[in-house]
């Protein structure tokens, strides 16, 4: 999936964190984003979901999945439900496509 390089990212990154399942890792993010408000992980969990990856809530248009196709080489359909949101296809293809940015400057 990435490259040995990347690996030194990811193994720093990971000896960071000290979440262990996916509901501590909301709350945790949750208490970044809004620091100083109390919420359980169940809630936290969801209101990360209703916040950025919900149809509702962002809706990433014909063009701008033809920009994120191209850059991130994802082969995704330019429309319906699959399209209008970032998934979590789109962030590892991001997080790649920066690590490949951040390896050149090396």
């Amino acid at each position: 999936m990435f490259e040995d390089d990347d690996f030194d990212y990811l193994e720093a990154t990971l000896k960071k964190d000290t979440t262990t399942d996916a509901l501590s890792a909301a709350e945790f993010i949750y208490n970044k984003l809004r620091p100083g408000e109390l919420i359980d992980p169940e809630n936290a969990l969801n209101y990360l979901k209703s916040q950025f990856m919900s149809t509702e809530r962002i809706n990433v248009g014909r063009i701008a999945r033809r920009k994120i196709n191209a850059k991130l080489k994802l082969d995704k359909p330019l429309t319906g439900d699959v399209a209008n949101v970032i998934d979590g296809e789109d962030i590892v293809a991001a997080l790649k496509y920066l690590f490949h940015l951040s390896n050149f400057r090396k």
